[in-house]
């Protein structure tokens, strides 16, 4: 007699993720507002825009021009987006790479920080799209690049659109425009392990606290022991 083989087979080919309050625990406009005393404008600014209460573009400018943050400043925010990434994050990434995903990360974040972050988790500078600042000689903070469609609203949603042409797309993320690029993607995944946000976890296509549920929604659909996770995704309810 045959033994029943339990197989692993990939459901997506894409993998997206945010960066801010999803691979690491800080939202990073708001730690550069810390290092010039700006913290508390600017993280209501913040929490606006990310629980949809504010349009993106209108508080990124905003808060750029209360912060400034020169070169130096991005240096450090990368150094502590490292040092604050969240526990599950780089392995992770390695186990989805291992299983033949791509990888993205996809951020309104700034790339001078994003990039160093990215690299140390393992995701090429190809796979990364931030948005670029703009310094003088000096080093002073000048502008962001508006070109860039991330400083537009529902720019993100732009981006994961075509990127998911290559392939079955899932997306991580936290914030209100995560959720806005969901129609972009073949399953939406809501991160609270940092921050939950109502308006996330009330519309994502299941929620989770800890990025390693990842894989086990991604791979090993045929196995038994996924079929508790498939049902709560059905329902749309919060993995633990």
């Amino acid at each position: 007699m045959k033994k029943n083989r339990l197989t692993k087979k990939r459901r997506y080919d894409i993998v997206v993720f945010d960066c801010d309050s999803t691979l690491t625990k800080i939202e990073g406009i708001d730690e550069l507002a810390r290092m010039k005393g700006k913290e508390k404008e600017v993280c209501k600014l913040t929490t606006a825009a990310m629980e949809g209460k504010a349009k993106f573009r209108q508080t990124l400018k905003r808060k750029l021009e209360i912060v400034r943050p020169c070169k130096k400043d991005l240096a450090l925010l990368a150094n502590l987006y490292i040092k604050n990434q969240v526990k599950e994050a780089k392995e992770t990434i390695a186990k989805l790479k291992q299983e033949g995903c791509k990888v993205y990360i996809v951020s309104g974040a700034y790339s001078q920080a994003v990039l160093p972050f990215a690299k140390h988790l393992g995701v090429p500078n190809k796979n990364v799209f931030a948005i670029n600042l703009r310094f003088q000689k000096n080093g002073n903070y000048l502008s962001p690049d508006w070109k860039n469609p991330l400083t537009k609203n529902k720019g993100k949603r732009h981006i994961i659109k075509e990127l998911a042409k290559q392939g079955k797309t899932v997306l991580i993320g936290d914030g209100a425009t995560d959720l806005e690029a969901k129609k972009a993607v073949d399953f939406f995944i809501g991160f609270g392990g940092v921050v939950k946000r109502q308006i996330v976890k009330e519309n994502a296509d299941v929620f989770i606290t800890n990025l390693l549920d990842i894989s086990k929604l991604c791979f090993a659909i045929e196995t038994p022991n996924l079929l508790p996770i498939l049902k709560i995704v059905q329902k749309g309810r919060e993995i633990c």
